[in-house]
């Protein structure tokens, strides 16, 4: 199980350098089986002047499947609780 940054071949506009840097979880027991997530994680910026700056990629759809996973629960807690009372 390990985490790895990956930067990927840097692009150039006007003089800044922009990289995009994935991460990626890899998980993999056994050799034919294994899960590997890999998510966008920041975006590196150096300007012309030699400045460096790190821009975090804010994952929204991963908060939107959280929400929609805690909702599906409440629905369940719910129904059960309705159906106890009949």
């Amino acid at each position: 199980m390990t985490f790895e940054n990956h930067s990927h071949p840097p692009i150039r506009w006007h003089g800044y350098q922009i990289t995009p840097i994935a991460q990626s979880f890899r998980f993999i027991p056994a050799r034919p089986f294994g899960i590997i997530w890999n998510r966008p994680f920041s975006v590196q910026v150096e300007t012309p002047a030699g400045e460096i700056y790190r821009l975090p990629v804010i994952d929204h759809t991963r908060f939107i499947q959280i929400l929609i996973f805690l909702g599906g629960l409440a629905l369940v807690w719910i129904l059960k609780a309705i159906n106890r009372k009949r």
